[in-house]
């Protein structure tokens, strides 16, 4: 052949002249050269290339393990197509790889996995002819297997544990692209080598001067993915970055914000660096580029609103460019940062529907809850997540399943059929749920008013023994959610009173709010916690929206909470800043806390005692709507001669279903909104009007439901109702 000066130029002219006489050793050599010395992106078109590689396949079975080897690379090297070649090599070598050395061996895998050539025969011999023989291998042979078994997908977890046992000892021989690159290989292949990462870990931050820009972001991008937490890398990292800002590509921009945000790192420079280098080029950037961007930024919680609205003009002119997890991603992106974005997120309602086909469980959950989470209105591609996901929920891990409740709950989307399969689907895997999970899924179908005892009954079973694990937010939305359904579940609000109370300077505004409301409905009696919810929110109470106070002084007020008319002062005095911002249930709960007050401390007057008028109209706003079961018992107390006034209303605005308003006497019938479900106890807002009515001089005699259907016949009922009649001591004619 020619000298080694030649160039790529002259040696292909040369083969295309003489290329008859050319040996296996002259066509292996011509190959390697022409792609170490001069590879052009065009080589896949050039014809005196291909009539190289066909060349090299006829005579395939001449090349000694060397020529395989390098053939298999300098093709690879120059991005040349050439599948029969391949085909020709693989077949070669799996008959001779006990003749390759440590170099053959670590080029040919190379090779195959850069031109991905799925040859999973080859790779298995290779693996078994390697993990043996380890120490003959050099840095760079040890990285280049190693990222060509994680490259091309191969299973290989002796390998694996060979390279990982081998290469700690040798780290000071890496250059910077093996540290790289074998770090990126085990996180790629999901190799749990902690020894070798920890090793990686103290000898990267020592040279990354010599790191590239892809082997930085590829570092961090291992790291992260393998979940190993080396916050001083990643600080040495950060630090590298960006004074080499200009030198990164945007795929290497994106890694190295993904890989911040996943792992957990705070470095505002580092991303306000990124913002100002990625604003600029996001025309650069492939769809997902642009979705993996977004993504980083708002998990790692930084507010780049100039960043954002670039990504969305970017996104939404080639959004059909984007596959089911950027679209996912995208959304998921922009409503965690709450970037209000109506023509991005109608764009992707769009788009969606026809690929969700495509869209693992991830991303339809992903979907959901950043549609519901932005408030964005999409029925029908609400309606298309629920058909696409309800013959998948086995599919979906815990987190999903809640996630995904949540975001249909939220959005108010009636999907029966869809919570009823939740229902199954958590059921058989509640024990698999974290805390934020059972949390979710209760608080999901009690907003949803979706009935599903088994389902409630398994949560206030498991919950108990996981309350170590609650934070505020899981504590308060559990009790919401259970006293919201009317499940009676006292073992639990007990469990949860007893670990909350000392927690209770964790709690937000609205998690005490909800946490008392919730005892207070489910008539729980919980003094200790109703004293300690009294004392944390004393101090904080200009801290509490006028929902919270008018749920804080109902539910209080509903205990009958008698230690401390100061407190109910305060909320007061809040509370009739803006009444008009309040609406109508928020107003009938402050009627009765104030009437509550009035009853309790005579005394004294309430801030909203001037108001009084106005919170009375709210609470009777609503037309009465008498029930049969109601208007049943008004007819028996005609026969039993109890004469009385249908649907009465008191001075002070309270209904009563039958009453005698001179001498203070009234029947309650008390159907099943009464009482906690699959029940026969009260709930707190029936037995507090019991206790108003009580203090307002009212006796009354209450019919429950349940006794009332197990009368058979007009002459049980009178008999019924001449007993019940007996607690007024009046004698019937």
């Amino acid at each position: 052949m020619t000298d080694r000066g030649a160039t790529p130029e002259m040696i292909l002219s040369l083969f295309v002249a003489q290329g008859d006489k050319f040996s296996a050793r002259n066509l292996s050599t011509a190959a390697h050269r022409v792609a170490k010395f001069g590879g052009r992106r065009d080589m896949q078109r050039d014809r005196r290339v291909m009539a190289l590689a066909d060349a090299c396949r006829r005579c395939i079975r001449e090349f000694n393990p060397q020529g395989l080897a390098n053939t298999a690379w300098a093709f690879a090297k120059a991005g040349v197509a050439a599948p029969q070649l391949f085909a020709a090599i693989a077949s070669a070598a799996l008959s001779r790889l006990g003749e390759f050395n440590s170099q053959n061996l670590a080029n040919t895998a190379w090779a195959f996995a850069t031109a991905r050539i799925e040859v999973p025969q080859l790779f298995s011999a290779i693996a078994g002819a390697a993990t043996s023989r380890l120490d003959e291998f050099d840095p760079q042979a040890l990285a280049n297997t190693a990222w060509a078994f994680a490259t091309a997908r191969i299973d290989a977890p002796e390998l694996f544990a060979a390279i990982a046992d081998a290469a700690p000892s040798r780290l000071g021989e890496f250059n910077s692209q093996n540290l790289a690159n074998t770090a990126w290989a085990f996180a790629t292949a999901g190799v749990e080598a902690p020894l070798l990462f920890a090793a990686i870990a103290s000898a990267a931050p020592l040279r990354l001067r010599e790191f590239n820009p892809q082997n930085l972001a590829n570092t961090a991008w291992a790291f992260a993915t393998a979940r190993i937490e080396v916050p001083q890398l990643f600080a040495a990292i950060a630090g590298a970055f960006p004074s080499r800002l200009g030198e990164f590509i945007p795929r290497e921009l994106v890694n190295t914000a993904w890989a911040f945000a996943t792992a957990g790192i705070e470095a505002p420079r580092l991303f306000a660096a990124i913002a100002d280098a990625a604003t600029s080029r996001l025309g650069e950037f492939t769809p997902q580029n642009l979705a993996n961007m977004a993504w980083a930024f708002a998990s790692a919680r930084i507010d780049v609103p100039q960043l954002f609205a670039a990504f969305a003009d970017a996104a939404l002119s080639r959004l059909g460019e984007f596959n089911s997890q950027d679209l996912a991603n995208t959304a998921w992106a922009f409503a965690t940062a709450r970037c209000d974005s109506p023509q991005l997120f109608a764009a992707i309602a769009d788009a969606a529907p026809s690929l969700l086909g495509e869209f693992n469980p991830q991303d339809l959950t992903n979907t959901a809850w950043a549609f519901a989470t932005a408030g964005i209105e999409a029925p029908r591609l609400f309606a298309a997540i629920a058909d696409a996901a309800t013959s998948r929920l086995g599919e979906f891990t815990p987190q999903n399943l809640a996630n995904m409740a949540w975001a249909f709950a939220s959005a108010r989307i009636d999907v029966p059929q869809l919570f009823a399969a939740f229902a199954d689907a958590a059921l058989s895997r509640l024990g698999e749920f974290n805390s934020h999970d059972l949390t979710s899924t209760a608080w999901a179908f009690a907003t949803a008013g979706i009935e599903a005892p088994q389902l409630f009954a398994a949560i206030a079973d498991t919950a108990p023994s996981r309350l170590g694990e609650f934070n505020p937010q899981n504590f308060a939305n559990t009790v919401w959610a259970f006293a919201t359904a009317g499940i009676e579940a006292s073992q639990l609000f007990a469990a949860i009173a007893g670990a909350a109370t000392s927690r209770l300077g964790e709690f937000k505004p609205q998690e005490l709010a909800n946490t008392a409301w919730a005892f207070a409905t489910a008539r729980i009696e919980a003094p200790k916690l109703f004293a300690a919810i009294a004392g944390a929110a004393s101090s904080r109470l200009g801290e509490f929206n006028l929902q919270n106070i008018a749920n804080t002084a109902w539910a209080f007020a509903c205990v009958d909470w008698k230690k401390d008319s100061d407190f109910f002062a305060e909320l007061a005095h809040i509370a009739v800043t803006d009444l008009d911002a309040l609406d109508g249930c928020d107003l009938s709960q402050l009627h009765l806390a104030s009437l509550h007050f009035r009853l309790e401390w005579p005394d004294r007057s309430s801030p909203l005692s001037s108001h009084q008028q106005m919170l009375q109209e709210a609470y009777q706003c609503e037309d009465p709507s008498p029930s049969q079961l109601q208007r049943d018992v008004a007819i028996a107390l005609d026969r039993v001669g109890w004469a009385h006034v249908f649907e009465h209303v008191t001075e002070e605005g309270l209904s009563l279903d039958m009453a005698q308003p001179d001498t203070k006497r009234a029947v309650e019938v008390d159907g099943p909104h009464h009482y906690l479900k699959r029940s026969r106890v009260e709930n707190g807002s029936t037995r507090f009007k019991s206790r108003l009515l009580r203090r307002l001089g009212w006796e009354v005699a209450h019919i429950p439901f349940f006794e009332w259907g197990a009368l058979d016949g007009e002459q049980e009922q009178d008999s019924y109702l001449r007993a019940r009649l007996q607690v007024f001591a009046t004698a019937l004619a």
